[in-house]
């Protein structure tokens, strides 16, 4: 029996079986030896026999030499997926060669785990790993682990590596005073790694003059990927300003630019330099520090603002502590999001105002912004309006309580829409979702959507009813957030707490009476006259 082992060389696992041989000829003279004759491995591994030319490329072995434990079949080289931001897409994790189950999905970067994927993201018929939405927060490695039935090779490793393309992300910067220099650093990362630096003063591009210095380096930066904190590839950019002179309101800008978007990170010096993180993270019921620094003599910290799209949200004060203005938000949650604007006064009068920003993203549950129903000849539409940071998986839509079956029946849509949110007692348009579920001819009974991102769900009802011949739609939101739960119980606590107020106040009076009654019916017949 003779066998040619080349890229289009598919060997099946039934394919060797019932053949029997105890000479196997090798074409090739370097195998590859890859999980492509892992099934054959596997059926003769038990069965003597020898082979005439070649050998495994990777460990020098003849193929009758070979043992199920040399093929770890864990891809050497991750395939790669793309995908931009605010698109789907999917991973598969295929194996042919052995009967296996999904144990998980994990995902990492840098050999950190991030999460373990939920299984309603998993597609149980194909293991396929499903994002509605991509996002930066996505990116990095995801291993789809499998378990077989066979005890030399008891589970199997599927790697993918998914790049999520989109705007330039500015994780941080900072000055540095160097002799007669100063120095502007803008830490970012791009993917795609294609991207136009230039440095501004105003309206006036730096690039070619000789007065400034400019150079871009690659560097390994730090960011947060769902609350962990993971390292990547990224970039810093230098500005160098020489025989610096401190001059008012003297405005620099970095704009950072690829094919999808660009963005300008502003420096304003003034008598001293802020500092800032110019992102923070939080997870819903966290707490939060943002520390803000001057080092100016004088200088005294005046509110926060807090704000979102340019609206004023809400006025906060910090803790000034030597050289910081701190300001603790505790338990985060979705009316945190936005821009923090720390203040210092640097004059007596309080009319000279040095400022910086940094953009709270806080993550958690999806919650449902508003429901509608419209019924248009034999359609019925259901709609839902959400809100979900991070992106959520595929809404999905059920009709008494089993999964709908998209078809003639049953059409689903799920995109972008502005929705309003409130904001501390302040109304705002942000970025959000709608889900529309048109049935044909809607039957009476329950429809039932379900909203999932990797911080919990939230589901909404719409109940079709027949009353009294007429045909009528209620709806109703059945879920359980963590912060509902909360609320249930500080409410159950107030509750009980008065109520024991008033026991305790009843039970303090009853002993008052009883301790006077005796000395009242004491004096009463004293008084009382003799016969």
């Amino acid at each position: 029996m003779a066998i040619n082992e080349n890229n289009d060389t598919v060997i099946e696992k039934n394919a060797f079986m019932n053949v029997h041989f105890n000479l196997l000829y090798i074409n090739d003279q370097n195998l590859m030896c890859d999980c492509d004759v892992m099934w054959f491995v596997y059926v003769r591994h038990d069965k003597p026999f020898r082979t005439q030319g070649g050998k495994c490329s990777k460990n020098n072995k003849t193929l009758s030499e070979l043992v199920p434990r040399d093929f770890d079949c864990i891809d050497n080289v991750a395939s790669i997926r793309s995908c931009n931001v605010s698109q789907s897409v999917d991973l598969s994790c295929e194996y042919n060669y052995l009967t296996t189950n999904l144990t998980r999905w994990i995902h990492s970067r840098s050999g950190i785990l991030i999460r373990e994927m939920n299984i309603d993201f998993v597609d149980k018929d194909t293991n396929t790993l499903h994002f509605s939405f991509c996002d930066h927060d996505d990116s990095g490695e995801y291993t789809c682990m499998l378990e077989t039935d066979y005890s030399l090779l008891p589970s199997i490793n599927i790697s993918v590596h998914l790049i999520v393309n989109g705007l330039p992300v500015v994780l941080n910067r900072h000055t540095e005073e160097k002799g007669d220099d100063l120095i502007l650093s803008v830490m970012f990362y791009s993917i795609p790694y294609d991207f136009i630096i230039e440095w501004l003063q105003g309206p006036d591009n730096l690039n070619e003059d000789p007065q400034y210095s400019i150079l871009v380096n690659n560097m390994t930066v730090k960011l947060k990927q769902y609350n962990v904190d993971v390292t990547t590839d990224g970039f810093i950019s230098n500005l160098t300003i020489h025989n610096f002179r401190r001059r008012p309101s003297d405005v620099y800008s970095c704009r950072i630019s690829n094919v999808y978007e660009e963005v300008v990170e502003q420096f304003i010096l003034g008598p001293a330099t802020l500092e800032l993180e110019r992102r923070a993270y939080c997870d819903t019921s966290n707490s939060i520090e943002l520390n803000c620094t001057l080092q100016l003599v004088g200088a005294t910290p005046v509110s926060w603002i807090h704000s979102i799209a340019g609206e004023t949200i809400r006025s906060l004060q910090g803790r000034h502590v030597n050289t910081s203005n701190i300001l603790t938000i505790p338990f985060c949650n979705s009316q945190d999001t936005g821009d923090y604007t720390c203040r210092w006064k640097t004059d007596i009068l309080g009319q000279t105002i040095m400022e910086k920003s940094t953009t709270l993203s806080v993550s958690g549950p999806p919650f449902f912004i508003s429901q509608f129903t419209t019924v248009d000849g034999g359609d019925t539409v259901f709609s839902v309006t959400f809100f979900s940071k991070p992106y959520p998986n595929d809404p999905r839509w059920y009709f008494n309580n089993e999964p709908v079956a998209l078809g003639a029946k049953f059409q689903q849509t799920t995109s972008y829409t502005i929705v309003q949110i409130r904001q501390h007692r302040v109304l705002v348009n942000v970025e959000g979702f709608i889900s529309n579920l048109t049935v044909h001819k809607a039957a009476y009974g329950l429809y039932k959507c379900v909203i999932l991102n990797s911080f919990g769900e939230v589901k909404h009802l719409f109940v079709i009813k027949q009353e009294h011949n007429t045909f009528s739609i209620s709806t109703t939101e059945a879920t359980t957030s963590s912060e509902t739960t909360e609320n249930s119980v500080t409410v159950i606590i107030a509750i009980s707490s008065s109520v024991l107020g008033v026991v305790i106040v009843v039970i303090c009076i009853i002993i008052f009476i009883r301790r006077i009654s005796p000395k009242t019916s004491d004096k009463y017949n004293s008084t009382m006259p003799t016969r």
